[in-house]
């Protein structure tokens, strides 16, 4: 477990708990509005609870190089649940549209999932750079919708600046110190920062737009 220091740690399951709290009020968010769409977003989250999860397994095993299998299955299901979540967001626009016509122009995020040919090999990082194109998509199709709690909408973006933050971080690992991100806890920690601040956002968003519509059904 010496491989994050506390403070680490804490950000790492502060993120794990939130995601579980977030799949929670999407759940009640669905049933009090009546959208049962919601609930196919809550379930199209698992499979990145089961990526965080094999995160923090690796990390509590000092990131053993002999268990680096698990960093294949956290990026295989951050792709898995990153397309899950555009489809779910799809149906929920889909859902949302009157007349439920489809179009050419409609279908334009489902191109997404087409990925440059130097993708194809399999490799972690591959299927990290990969699983970007299915969130854009989610994004689009979340936006679109207009269903989103605002606040909770740009958590969801905020988890952009995640990523954004976590590219150069790793270079700048591999560059200065000759290791990966996940051993530079400093870098590591200071990255996670923004992918808590991004799930505290989509928390208190639903949060929020359940309790308000609790209030006017009573």
């Amino acid at each position: 477990m010496h491989a994050l220091s506390l403070p680490t740690w804490l950000i790492h399951i502060s993120s794990v708990l939130e995601w579980i709290a977030a799949i929670w009020f999407i759940w009640r968010y669905g049933e009090v509005t009546g959208n049962r769409a919601w609930s196919w977003v809550s379930f199209a989250m698992l499979p990145a609870l089961v990526s965080a999860m094999c995160a923090c397994t690796w990390h509590f095993f000092d990131n053993n190089p002999a268990l680096s299998w698990l960093v294949i299955i956290q990026a295989a299901t951050t792709l898995i649940g990153n397309t899950t979540l555009m489809f779910a967001a799809g149906w929920l626009w889909y859902r949302s549209r009157k007349p439920r016509s489809l179009s050419l122009n409609s279908l334009a995020p489902w191109f997404l999932l087409l990925p440059p040919t130097s993708l194809f090999a399999v490799s972690k990082e591959n299927l990290f750079a990969f699983s970007l194109f299915p969130y854009l998509g989610f994004l689009w199709f979340l936006t679109r919708s207009k269903q989103t709690p605002r606040l909770a909408l740009f958590g969801f973006y905020m988890t952009l600046v995640f990523v954004m933050v976590t590219i150069p971080a790793g270079i700048y690992a591999k560059v200065q110190y000759q290791a990966e991100l996940a051993n530079v806890d400093w870098l590591h920690g200071g990255a996670e920062v923004f992918l808590t601040l991004a799930n505290i956002l989509v928390v208190l968003g639903f949060r929020k737009a359940v309790i308000e519509k609790e209030a006017q059904l009573i």
